[in-house]
């Protein structure tokens, strides 16, 4: 039987769970050709959100592309990302060869600074190739031809640009944020998604009035899917298998999950996948596959001997405290530190980004499975 839970790639239609309000509001500002800063937890579901709305939410007739630039290092690889991303926006679904020749021609009409040329190798491809040898000008150039091409052909499109906090990373940073700001400021029918995992910094770049992209678009925030509606899809699908899935225990996965969307559906995956028809999954059997899963993860042991004593027994205070009141007199004395030397590794956590504080001053971590690999390995020493 096919696994019907998905955890290693973005994911659409039967494989997409819920999220009907975030949805419609969503495509309703993309109609309205409305700026989106989408921030949200990393593995909360943020690219197969878009996906699922891409896919099947929105006319056809909307050009749309996803461009992660989590990996890039300066602007020629931005460019890049960049012209691919509208290349493939381009051509769209479209498989028709002698449609895809026409369409070269037509794009090749408003793309004055490049040369538009046809590559039938494997799956069909439209390439831009700037005459432009500065790549600042070659971005500024391929948006607005692609403004333009979009204007005279009565076309909309969206544009999303994921872990878009990556540019304050880059040398010049400043002078491509002025850049991307003059190029969203100049947009025709088309709307941008700026995405980030990293809250502060992404929503530093458009809260700062001494920053480009200050109110650049509207704000939204991405929680994690509700819990119930969450069990619901997820007992439906255990049906298929005749697994019965008690509430009590999806509750605590969830939990212990923060919600994240990736980490539920991976043990989800392997619960359907190693339990035998007709079995019940209750939170003892939960448990045993979520400590199977966390113990395989051996990177973690390596990723915590990257840091000093304190800040070790800092980070398994944060993950068995569950990121509350990690400065009480009882926790500092049972587990031998100060609170001047947890406050201090506190700080150097943060900035390392291996952890965050919530709005209500909860401390939570990144990887999920990360903290739950130190709560294990705290427990089982």
């Amino acid at each position: 039987m096919k696994n019907p839970f998905k955890f290693d790639i973005e994911v659409a239609g039967d494989f997409f769970c819920g999220r009907r309000n975030e949805i419609d509001e969503l495509v309703d500002y993309i109609h309205n050709k409305t700026n989106i800063i989408m921030f949200g937890k990393r593995r909360i579901g943020k690219s197969s959100l878009l996906k699922e709305i891409f896919e099947n939410h929105l006319d056809q007739s909307i050009l749309n592309t996803h461009i992660d630039i989590y990996s890039i290092s300066n602007v020629r690889e931005l460019y890049e990302r960049l012209v691919n991303g509208i290349e493939d926006s381009l051509i769209g679904h479209e498989t028709n060869l002698n449609k895809i020749s026409r369409l070269v021609d037509t794009v090749q009409s408003y793309f004055s600074s490049a040369k538009i040329s046809f590559v039938v190798s494997g799956k069909p491809q439209i390439k831009i190739e700037s005459l432009e040898k500065d790549y600042y000008i070659a971005i500024e150039r391929l948006f607005l031809d692609y403004f333009s091409f979009l204007e005279a052909q009565n076309l909309q499109a969206v544009i999303a640009i994921d872990e878009f906090q990556k540019i304050v990373c880059l040398i010049d940073a400043e002078k491509i944020e002025v850049l991307l700001r003059t190029i969203a400021n100049k947009r025709k029918n088309s709307t941008f998604v700026f995405i980030g995992s990293k809250r502060n910094i992404l929503l530093g770049m458009f809260n700062n009035s001494a920053r480009a992209f200050f109110k650049l678009g509207t704000e939204f925030e991405l929680p994690p899917i509700n819990h119930n509606e969450f069990y619901l899809w997820v007992r439906e699908r255990f049906n298929k298998k005749s697994i019965q899935l008690d509430f009590t225990a999806f509750e605590s996965l969830y939990k212990q999950a923060d919600g994240e969307t990736r980490f539920i559906q991976q043990i989800c995956h392997e619960a359907f996948r190693t339990l035998k028809s007709g079995s019940i999954l209750s939170i003892i059997e939960l448990t045993n596959i979520v400590n199977q899963v966390i113990i395989k993860k051996t990177y973690n042991a390596q990723l915590l001997n990257r840091y000093t004593s304190v800040q070790q027994n800092t980070l398994k205070i944060i993950a068995v405290k569950n990121g509350y009141n990690i400065y009480s007199s009882k926790t500092l004395i049972e587990n031998s530190i100060s609170k001047a030397s947890a406050q201090s590794a506190v700080k150097a956590l943060m900035r390392d980004g291996i952890v965050f504080q919530e709005l209500d001053g909860k401390l939570s971590f990144e990887d999920i499975e990360f903290k739950l690999w130190l709560t294990y390995v705290t427990y089982v020493r």
